[in-house]
């Protein structure tokens, strides 16, 4: 472990003959300590520990205000610098239970493709179905694909995406928030065409994960981890990424979009309410009821 960079007080007396000796932490302090007054042309010695002395820089007299000006400057800049990289609720880790809603949609494709079935009739977002009552389609739609090639293209943002927004929320809110995005991204963008249309596709879903990575940076800006420049880069970088993945001429960007913004605005309102990411309770409740969700509404569907 690299030490803490400590603020360089009260150079001790230089012994008769001798330069003056700047007390470092460590070692590896005073190497750093070195670098910063060479690249200012202070010349200086690493004096090693000796009796109940330890590490030191041992500089000229003239030049020892030089040298102490300029290593509380680099201790300022460096006291700096570890925010960045502090993270708020929690790192973006990794969580591989992306893999269970993988296979979820793997089944549902090769459930809709066996002969005989009817899934893709009854749960593909068709508006004017949805506008005579058949309420389930906007949230059966996000497990339905057109093709073996739609789902492999969905598959393989949304293992990087969904595992990384679990990782950050938990299983349970990321994968219940999700869906909820994609299903209200469907609403909105038959609600922003304002004419009938049929869409399919776990898309929405996948760019709501992009959206609430991309706002999760303000749940470090609410705790104070991260700088102002570093949420707003962030940002700028998620919706670069989204115009890049969701903006394809043959796709649906205005599902994308509304699943985007919709993803983003669940991940705020999480900032200002941690405990539904950070309990256990919440996660296994977010994860029941997300189940619940898919029972319901294709129970209601295969029904209709």
């Amino acid at each position: 472990m690299i030490p803490a960079p400590i603020d360089p007080g009260v150079p001790l007396p230089p012994a008769p003959g001798a330069g003056v000796l700047i007390p470092a932490r460590s070692e590896r302090q005073a190497m750093d300590w070195s670098l910063a007054l060479a690249s200012q042309q202070i010349a200086c010695v690493i004096r090693p520990p000796a009796g109940e002395r330890g590490w030191s820089l041992e500089v000229d007299p003239p030049d020892a205000l030089p040298a102490l000006r300029t290593l509380r400057a680099y201790h300022l800049e460096n006291r700096r610098s570890p925010s960045l990289l502090t993270p708020g609720v929690g790192p973006f880790l990794f969580h591989g239970g992306v893999l269970a809603w993988c296979l979820l949609l793997i089944a549902f494709h090769l459930a809709a493709e066996a002969p005989g079935s009817r899934l893709h009739d009854m749960g593909r977002f068709v508006t004017a179905a949805v506008a005579h009552g058949d309420w389930w389609r906007p949230l059966t739609a996000t497990f339905l694909h057109s093709g073996l090639d739609h789902l492999a293209a969905n598959l393989t943002s949304g293992l990087l995406l969904l595992g990384l927004a679990m990782g950050r929320y938990r299983a349970g809110p990321a994968l219940l928030g999700t869906l909820l995005a994609g299903t209200l991204g469907n609403l909105l963008a038959w609600w922003w065409r304002g004419h009938d249309y049929i869409g399919l596709g776990a898309s929405g879903v996948v760019m709501g994960a992009l959206g609430m990575l991309t706002v999760s940076l303000l749940t470090d800006l609410h705790a104070r981890h991260i700088p102002r420049g570093t949420v707003t880069r962030g940002l700028l970088g998620g919706s670069l990424l989204f115009i890049l993945l969701g903006t394809s001429p043959s796709s649906d960007v205005l599902a994308h979009a509304g699943g985007f913004l919709c993803g983003g605005g669940i991940a705020a309102a999480f900032t200002f309410a941690p405990p539904l990411t950070t309990e256990r309770r919440s996660d296994l409740a977010a994860a029941a009821l997300y189940l619940i969700l898919i029972a319901a509404t294709w129970f209601a569907a295969l029904r209709g």
